[in-house]
């Protein structure tokens, strides 16, 4: 069954209405401006899969009736299957000046990939650099980062962003007696060990690696 109400605009419009939400709140949930919505009710512009993706589920509807104005003919028949969240995927130079992950601009993020089980809702992608972790972590691998994760429950092992003299650095967390540092996972990277600087500035802990598809032929 088709919506009789004709635009994406105005199906994004009513839905938002009849869930008393305002342009406002709905640009505050996406992390966009007021003005990327207003665009979208007028029909100026079309959002993007990955403010479909959040937009959807905080509608109660579904990415086909926003975009198509497709619905179920029987109420009792549901989609079963999850919403993909998408995260941001950040340069290292973003990570190591953000405040959080909504002090980024949307325009200023030109990739998106879908959420691993374990992220938060602030979670976001760097793109791993080198081979000081390899063979665990690659040049280029998508590494998933939950800056909600509290410093003080991370255990030795587990890998976590760190940003120092405006770098972001991704390593071992290692505490042993009175002391903590980092540690390369390549055994044959030098410096393996980096001591944890009174500049250091923890980012998150790695939650989850997106793999993108691959050729195999």
């Amino acid at each position: 069954m088709e919506s009789t109400i004709s635009t994406i605009g105005s199906r994004i419009r009513k839905l938002r209405k009849d869930k008393k939400l305002t342009q406002k709140d709905i640009a505050k949930t996406l992390g966009i401006s007021d003005a990327a919505v207003v665009h979208w009710e007028k029909d100026v512009n079309t959002p993007k899969l990955e403010y479909l993706n959040i937009l959807a589920p905080t509608l109660d509807t579904t990415i086909d009736f926003i975009m198509y104005g497709k619905e179920e003919s029987l109420e009792n028949i549901k989609d079963f299957r999850p919403v993909t969240r998408m995260l941001p995927v950040l340069t290292h130079v973003q990570c190591g000046t953000m405040t959080n992950v909504r002090s980024i601009s949307a325009h200023d993020i030109e990739q998106w990939l879908p959420s691993p089980p374990e992220a938060g809702k602030n979670s976001f992608y760097l793109i791993a650099q080198g081979i000081s972790n390899s063979p665990y972590f690659n040049d280029g691998d998508f590494i998933c980062i939950d800056p909600d994760v509290d410093f003080n429950s991370v255990q030795t092992g587990e890998m976590i962003v760190v940003c120092q003299d405006d770098e972001a650095t991704f390593k071992a967390l290692v505490r042993e007696f009175n002391t903590t540092y980092l540690k390369a996972l390549n055994e044959n990277y030098q410096p393996n060990i980096i001591p944890l600087k009174e500049n250091s500035e923890y980012k998150g802990k790695y939650v989850g690696k997106f793999t993108p598809s691959k050729k195999f032929l």
